[in-house]
């Protein structure tokens, strides 16, 4: 995707300039346009990307100076989208009420933009026609996206770009989001009325279903959602692996590369028996595809090894560990080997502190998955310093020991 590496491109320069840019000004030129030029506007041409616009009606004023948009995109000669800006050092949550105004004033105009260079928020008329709701209804942030945010935002690049499609991509991208909480919050937490249905459903108990019954088969349930879930994640991550390349001449098919987990026979005896969860194996999948966008030539594979109180993540073997999760505790973390003074500046916003003796060196809080592409420069680099790490020591680097779990779900 075309724009995916355009959007790849910019965060590189928008991380590389944000702590160096103050005032509106200088972020309008340094992280904004950047921005529309990735999503293929032409910044220099006004009739398509039009700086200080001012509607008719503010023209019109009879006093006081005219209220102004930052910018206007236009396609086909017709205004189709507002930004407002921030500077880079401050939130783009909260917007004034000249670009609600324009909105409402401007029919052609379905998308209404602010944003501070590094998040932005997108906002429609889902509520009410031709009147800007108050809460957006998609966020990107530079710094932080997945491919599936960076396929949302090709809807509002120049090529792509449809205003009679964009209530119903903004309803899809909200309502989409609702059901998808639910039914997240519903296979980890499944509700009496939920596991009512399934007994039902596969008649597993006769006579009445007291809610003393229900109850009885709730963690039932939750046990077998959960090993379907993991089923099916680790079925996914085989075909991926084990799949052989077509052949296409009659050489001898190439064999299927090593799995990334280490085989049973070859593991630690504390991480024998470990039950892995979808979930975990969902942020292997994640962080395994921000690896592979690392600059290092001959980039190792990234592996997993399951623990009993963690899931880390390696480059060959345990003793190569760059980033450990604790997704089991109260509060989700990601360690790393990296100082907190230099892992700080790569995660802003986040929570951070060095990490437990014997653990790793920073521990991250985070709320979820998704957070993990907010890390992506901490993954990195942490990546890359195990390579050189172990490339340095010949790989006789010795492992922390398996730490223990009270000094990690406080």
């Amino acid at each position: 995707m075309a724009l995916l590496d355009n959007i790849r491109r910019l965060s590189e320069n928008v991380r590389r300039r944000q702590p160096h840019t103050r005032g509106e000004q200088a972020t309008k030129n340094a992280l904004i346009l950047p921005f529309l030029d990735a999503l293929g506007y032409d910044i220099f041409d006004p009739t398509e990307v039009h700086p200080e616009y001012i509607a008719d009606f503010a023209k019109k004023r009879p006093s006081g100076p005219s209220e102004k948009v930052d910018y206007a995109i236009y396609l086909n000669g017709m205004p189709i989208m507002f930004f407002e800006c921030k500077s880079a050092d401050s939130e783009p949550n909260l917007h004034n009420g000249q670009l609600q105004r324009y909105f409402n004033a401007t029919p052609s105009v379905k998308v209404a933009v602010v944003t501070n260079g590094v998040r932005y928020l997108f906002f429609t008329d889902l509520e009410e026609p031709n009147i800007m709701d108050g809460k957006a209804f998609f966020e990107f942030d530079v710094l932080g996206f997945s491919e599936r945010d960076v396929e949302t935002l090709e809807a509002f690049s120049k090529a792509f770009f449809d205003a009679a499609l964009v209530r119903q991509r903004a309803e899809d991208i909200i309502y989409t989001g609702k059901v998808t909480s639910y039914v997240n919050e519903l296979l980890r937490n499944p509700s009496e009325s939920f596991t009512r249905f399934l007994l039902n459903e596969i008649n597993i108990t006769t006579g009445k279903l007291t809610a003393k019954r229900v109850e009885k088969f709730v963690p039932i349930v939750k046990k077998a959602i959960q090993s379907t879930l993991l089923e099916m994640a680790t079925r996914s991550i085989k075909q991926e692996t084990y799949e052989p390349a077509p052949q296409v001449a009659v050489t001898p098919a190439a064999s299927p590369p090593a799995p990334p987990r280490a085989p049973a026979e070859s593991q630690p005896e504390f991480a024998k028996g470990i039950v892995t969860t979808a979930e975990e194996l969902e942020a292997y999948d994640i962080i395994q595809r921000i690896c592979a966008d690392s600059a290092v030539k001959d980039k190792p594979q990234v592996q997993y090894l399951d623990s009993v109180n963690y899931f880390g993540l390696n480059i060959g073997n345990r003793k190569k560990w760059f980033m450990r999760l604790f997704f089991d505790g109260r509060r989700k973390a990601v360690v790393t080997r990296l100082a907190v003074e230099r892992a700080s500046p790569l995660v802003p916003g986040f929570e951070i502190e060095p990490a437990p003796e014997n653990v790793g060196k920073s521990r991250v809080y985070i709320s979820g998955l998704k957070d993990l592409e907010r890390l992506r420069p901490l993954v990195l680099l942490a990546y890359e310093e195990e390579i050189r790490r172990a490339e340095a020591s010949g790989g006789d680097d010795d492992d922390a020991p398996a730490p223990a779990a009270e000094a990690l779900r406080h």
